[in-house]
């Protein structure tokens, strides 16, 4: 498995798990809104959805036996904001072409990329013209190498060994 491979399934499983913590809250913080702050555990787990996390429910408790369960909607708020800034583990790649790429065309292998690769991926586009037509594409340690000058030089191989 390569390691471009993996983080796509440790971003899947990332995803999974930080996503069913971020829903229990919000669903907990939506039926728990205006509760007292030492609200019983039987309340506080009834409202929380059946596959809500341990960690969550946790969480919750210990909030209510503090009485700071006021605090929740802004416990939701603050997990989404760093959720959402470490949820994309940065990912680097290199675009090469024959020729220089307009925006429409960078954007487009941008987004397509990132749609397989996660969106914390950043890309540098390069212009080499010994490549003569097609792409490079290196990510991690994937490589697409699919210019001209490849597939001539495999033509070439092709026709000495025959």
């Amino acid at each position: 498995m390569s390691t471009s491979e993996a983080q796509v399934i440790a971003r899947a499983l990332y995803d999974s798990l930080i996503g069913s913590s971020l829903q229990s809250l919000r669903v907990a913080a939506e039926r728990l809104n205006g509760a007292a702050s030492d609200s019983t555990e039987q309340r506080i787990k009834a409202a929380l959805p059946a596959d809500t996390p341990r960690a969550v429910q946790n969480l919750l408790l210990a909030l209510a036996r503090d009485g700071a369960l006021s605090q929740l909607p802004n416990v939701v708020t603050a997990f989404e904001r760093y959720a959402g800034q470490h949820g994309e583990e940065s990912l680097s790649g290199e675009v090469t072409s024959a020729v220089e790429l307009d925006n429409a065309q960078r954007e487009q292998i941008t987004s397509q990329l990132r749609e397989r690769y996660g969106q914390g991926l950043t890309l540098q586009f390069q212009v080499d013209p010994s490549i003569i037509g097609g792409l490079i594409i290196r990510i991690g340690d994937q490589v697409l190498d699919n210019s001209l000058r490849t597939r001539l030089s495999a033509i070439q191989r092709n026709m000495l060994s025959s």
